[in-house]
């Protein structure tokens, strides 16, 4: 088919639902637009949520769905017709839920549990009514009497949950048991509110305003981990609340983020195998401008979310901040989840608002609420081409979007901002 003509079947299906008569004139047409056809994966790769071109954000899928099916999925993204799946009640009062997203498993911790449960296939694949009812947890993490903060979950090779608590100590269970491999008490004379996980060593940021670092000894270990082994412990102190971390994808740096008092930089840079400080990301702030969440898209490339309702992308190779997202509302960004390509989601502090941004635009692309009645913060959130899950201060939610349902959802309003 000359390019001109491939051309110009492209434009009309990326700007209209088209696809379904077009794939049905004739068996040559049918065969450019089979599900998983050259023409299709070109459309998708385009597109917010579902080009999938990253091989971190692949880790977290639980089906593989075709391009074509991908593109009839965005369209469900943009209008918010989706199936609710609700995941676990949050009864206790004062607490900050995360949840950690995995192809066969999404982590929540509440209070003093972090618990695993089972995620069910799209609805799309479902030949029968799905499942409406709460999931059981299959594994359920426990060994303290006091609240867990933000934790890690490595199941490639590490098979580990690392987590904080607020009376400053440090866990590490086996992810595939829930059986404790490390506990170090007192560790940070207050709160952990941050960890972070690389091969060997962990990272703990406290609101102490010291960074942890532990160093194990796994140079005479047969296995790839045993967190028995002799561990050494550095510290470094920044003499501010310490509220985010995060490593680079090659481990070779970790940010920091922190409350932004006392004329402290809200974001720090160091080298994780020395420890030594790179370079403070953000000099001119105001006070309180601190950064809740951290997230490193690549080696050279790292989102920030402001109290000041910014996000921010920063280029490593040359130290500097080259994007910056204003939040329509002026919200604080409270976490941040990515398809470390172009899609970027937010969540607030107010109204369960989630703001969905384009890597290559310089505006919001589209507004959700969820449960918007509730006002509550979303504390935590993740998604995959299919899926969004997002922890309130009530209950955790995951939204289906691979079809089946028709309409939109009250627990769920869209608006774009265009």
């Amino acid at each position: 088919m000359p390019s001109f003509a491939s051309n110009s079947i492209h434009h009309y299906l990326t700007t209209l639902d088209w696809w379904p008569a077009i794939a049905q004139v004739c068996h040559r047409f049918n065969i450019i637009l089979g599900p998983n056809s050259f023409l299709w994966e070109q459309i998708v790769k385009q597109l917010l949520f579902v080009n999938q071109s990253s091989t971190n954000f692949q880790s977290k899928i639980h089906t593989f769905l075709s391009a074509q099916l991908r593109f009839r999925v965005n369209s469900h993204w943009k209008r918010g017709v989706c199936l609710v799946k609700p995941i676990a009640s949050i009864r206790e009062k004062h607490v900050l839920p995360w949840l950690v997203l995995k192809s066969d498993v999404v982590w929540v911790g509440i209070g003093s549990h972090i618990r695993a449960y089972t995620r069910t296939p799209p609805v799309a694949f479902h030949h029968n009514k799905p499942f409406s009812g709460r999931v059981k947890p299959i594994l359920d993490l426990s060994s303290s009497r006091v609240d867990l903060g933000r934790f890690v979950v490595k199941d490639d090779g590490e098979d580990v949950v690392v987590a904080g608590d607020t009376n400053g100590s440090v866990f590490v269970w086996k992810a595939s048991t829930g059986r404790l491999q490390f506990k170090q008490t007192n560790c940070h004379s207050s709160d952990v509110a941050s960890v972070e996980l690389f091969k060997n060593v962990i990272l703990s940021g406290g609101r102490d305003k010291f960074v942890k670092v532990f160093r194990f000894d796994n140079s005479n270990s047969d296995s790839s981990q045993n967190w028995k082994n002799q561990y050494a412990i550095e510290e470094l102190y920044l003499d501010d609340r310490i509220l985010s971390l995060d490593i680079d994808p090659s481990g070779t740096f970790f940010c920091t983020g922190t409350a932004g008092h006392s004329g402290v930089p809200p974001s720090h840079l160091f080298d994780l195998t020395t420890g030594a400080l790179i370079c403070p990301l953000r000099e001119n702030f105001r006070d309180g401008e601190g950064v809740y969440d951290v997230h490193f898209e690549s080696p050279n490339e790292l989102l920030t979310g402001d109290f000041n309702s910014a996000l921010r992308l920063w280029d490593l190779r040359t130290q500097s901040n080259v994007s910056v997202w204003d939040d329509p509302h002026d919200s604080a960004v409270n976490c941040i989840a990515t398809d470390n390509n172009m899609t970027i989601l937010t969540g607030t502090a107010a109204h369960g608002g989630i703001r969905l941004w384009d890597k290559r635009q310089t505006r919001c692309v589209q507004l959700y609420f969820v449960k918007p009645e509730l006002r509550s913060p979303v504390y935590s959130l993740d998604f995959d081409s299919s899926e969004m899950y997002a922890a309130l201060d009530s209950s955790v939610l995951g939204f289906d979007f691979s079809g089946g349902i028709r309409k939109p959802t009250k627990d769920l309003i869209v608006y774009p901002c265009n």
